[in-house]
């Protein structure tokens, strides 16, 4: 009944986009719930790497996983729209694939494959941290500038295999130099976005972006993760740390 005199108190118009609404949340929230329940089911053929030890994991803050969940929801639609977009543009420039995929390590030394919108020439491989600047298309120096390649993962963070905020995942040979403390950002899911990114990004070095990683590990909570994600949208207006991966680094050169 209340329900009723809510909507009568409504324009013709409002009123008219009522079930859009409730189907849009419907579709969402099942969409959510589908991928979720996907991702709890064991993936074959996973394998991990050196510094693998699942007693080491630390649990996460009660509620992070829900947090995941609720971001990914309200973000859905307007990042499937701009990841359409955006991966139109690489097409029309570039040709296929728009994705591209690449092995990454996750908590306790799990492999995945990380997702991203391509921003490299079809006729460039990267196998190493050090991508050159001119092998990236117009758009993907765009993409790449706002963050947008990165929107793929947001099925990664949907499977489980990753986390809104934490360490970024990185690569397995660089996985293999770690020292045993440095393993320990290993204990957390990988982040879209983590304390390092929003500290300096690829100003820094590799060892210096592993020393926030490890306090992120130490001290994640709901509120540092909101802190978090309130910095990365600074951080993506400004363009801060897009520039950087120094050659000599110990840790990321081939």
């Amino acid at each position: 009944m209340t329900f009723v005199v809510l909507v009568s108190g409504l324009p013709v118009s409002a009123v008219r986009l009522l079930p859009f609404v409730a189907a849009g949340v419907v579709c969402i929230t099942g969409f959510v719930s589908s991928i979720h329940a996907i991702s709890n089911r064991r993936q074959p053929g996973s394998r991990s790497v050196r510094h693998s030890n699942r007693r080491s994991e630390y649990p996460r803050y009660r509620g992070k996983r829900l947090l995941d969940l609720i971001i990914v929801t309200l973000v859905a639609l307007p990042m499937i729209v701009i990841s359409m977009v955006s991966a139109l543009m690489i097409l029309l420039e570039d040709g296929r694939p728009v994705l591209f995929r690449q092995v990454r390590i996750g908590r306790s030394g799990r492999q995945f494959v990380l997702l991203k919108l391509r921003t490299m020439a079809r006729t460039k491989r990267s196998k190493d941290a050090f991508p050159d600047p001119q092998d990236f298309t117009r758009i993907g120096r765009l993409l790449r500038r706002m963050s947008i390649d990165e929107l793929p993962q947001l099925i990664n963070v949907l499977r489980g295999e990753m986390s809104i905020v934490g360490p970024r995942p990185t690569l397995p040979y660089q996985v293999q130099r770690y020292d045993s403390r440095q393993a320990g950002r290993l204990r957390v899911l990988p982040g879209l976005t983590g304390l390092a990114q929003v500290n300096g990004r690829n100003e820094m070095t590799w060892s210096e972006r592993i020393e926030w990683d490890l306090q992120y590990v130490e001290s994640q909570s709901l509120w540092l993760d909101l802190k978090v994600l309130a910095r990365t949208f600074q951080a993506i207006l400004v363009g801060d740390g897009v520039a950087g991966h120094s050659r000599n680094d110990p840790i990321a050169r081939m």
